[in-house]
């Protein structure tokens, strides 16, 4: 890890960069080791989850006759950027203390910790849906996406309001352990309200214009629009997802931003 100011003749850019990388690579070594497939286990892990489900839900509708909406893409998708979303968000709980001891490097501060864990989580499972959605497409339970640069802009849209929310989560259980038991369930109660599972065609009139409100509705509704040739663009409010996670971003750096008070005093 670096130890020392910003070499002489390198800009701040090029530091800053050098900095996310060494500790993407650190926090690759300490979750996955060199062992056995090593850092292969960044796709391998969030892949076989999603495989599980994406095959009992497609198994589960060839056996009652529904294979119109192509249930094992539609699990897929969903699951696969649920995950980004579940491993940014809970991670994000004890992340600062857990690695305090690298705070000593005058180049590293706390958003540099998050930042980093924040792309392992989107290009692991971003890798994974890219592998697993090819294999569907070979086998034909899958087609290629319909609109290929929405669905990317939809995970795109899943990182950053994970990011912006664990920034926030950062912030707010450094040093209060009974906050940070809430982050689980927290992300427990998202599954069914995420919109990861089900579209707003779907939903009773009634509480359309409910789940409206809901940023990550939205963020699942451009995903699938780009993955699906039959999604409807009716709900999807990108203004409004964006507006969001700007929103939450801003917070999250002011609460991170606080921290190194409290880490200097510690």
């Amino acid at each position: 890890m670096p130890a020392s100011p910003q070499p002489p003749g390198q800009s701040p850019l090029a530091t800053q960069l050098a900095v996310l990388k060494a500790l993407i690579m650190r926090e690759l070594h300490v979750r996955f080791g060199r062992d056995n497939i090593g850092y292969l286990w960044l796709i391998g892990e969030p892949m076989m989850l999603a495989t599980v489900i994406s095959t009992v839900h497609y198994v589960a509708s060839v056996d009652e006759g529904f294979t119109s909406l192509a249930p094992f893409p539609f699990t897929l998708v969903g699951y696969c950027l649920f995950i980004i979303f579940r491993g940014i968000f809970n991670r994000a709980e004890g992340a600062i203390e857990g690695n305090s001891s690298l705070f000593h490097h005058k180049m590293i501060k706390p958003i540099d910790i998050m930042i980093a864990k924040a792309v392992i989580e989107c290009l692991g499972c971003v890798s994974s849906l890219i592998v697993l959605l090819t294999i569907g497409i070979l086998l034909g339970i899958a087609d290629p996406p319909a609109r290929p640069l929405y669905l990317m802009f939809g995970a795109l849209l899943v990182t950053w309001w994970s990011f912006a929310l664990s920034l926030i989560v950062a912030g707010v259980t450094y040093g209060s352990h009974a906050l940070g038991r809430f982050v689980h369930p927290i992300s427990y109660f998202m599954v069914p309200l995420s919109g990861a599972f089900w579209t707003m065609s779907f939903l009773p009139l009634k509480f359309r214009a409910f789940m409206a409100w809901n940023p990550m509705a939205t963020m699942f509704e451009i995903a699938r629009y780009g993955q699906f040739r039959w999604a409807s663009a009716d709900y999807m409010f990108p203004e409004y997802a964006i507006a969001v996670c700007a929103g939450l971003t801003f917070v999250g750096l002011v609460l991170i931003r606080k921290l190194k008070y409290k880490l200097q005093v510690s």
